[in-house]
């Protein structure tokens, strides 16, 4: 027997980016939406289900928007299945905040090593060389992230493709 495969979406915002624009159909899930499909599919590896059941309250059930959100998971799954055959997968906004992070951390690490050089171990100084250093490692924070992201998204790229051909069924609850 087929394990239960569903994702309970309190809101259709919640489900779906609220953020994009046009219709329903042509958004992209939420990142926590696709992320819990993806690990709730990993989990589920031992009896595969036959289709994924998303789960929407029954408030916001309207003549067509079980088939739009139908058609926005199956758009953004192919995508990301398309996608994750890239290593790299970055916009120019995306490079150049990379760049600047970047630069960023080089000048905290000249900062930091001209203040260790002018002072002779001064727990003050020695502080804030070190903070500096930190705060130049956390600019690359979501450079970083971006990184892990598409390289566990190219690792996954078979349950993505497993996933961008299951059925899609919506629940009123």
């Amino acid at each position: 027997m087929a394990a239960h495969f569903a994702i309970r979406a309190p809101s259709l915002d919640y489900l779906i980016d609220p953020y994009s624009v046009g219709a329903i159909s042509e958004r992209p899930l939420t990142d926590e939406v696709r992320e819990r499909i993806l690990w709730a599919w990993i989990d589920s590896r031992e009896g595969r289900p036959e289709h994924l059941t998303l789960e929407l309250p029954a408030e916001l059930r309207r003549d067509t928007l079980a088939e739009q959100v139908k058609k926005a998971v199956r758009r953004d799954l192919e995508e990301t299945y398309r996608e994750s055959k890239k290593w790299i997968s970055v916009s120019r906004s995306e490079r150049r905040e990379t760049l600047i992070a970047f630069g960023f951390l080089i000048i905290c690490l000249l900062l930091s090593s001209l203040i260790d050089q002018g002072t002779e171990n001064d727990a003050f100084f020695s502080s804030v060389s070190q903070g500096l250093v930190v705060l130049g490692w956390v600019a690359l924070w979501t450079p970083a992230q971006r990184l892990f992201a598409t390289v566990s998204r190219r690792l996954n790229r078979s349950r993505y493709r497993e996933l961008a051909t299951a059925e899609i069924e919506i629940e009123w609850v």
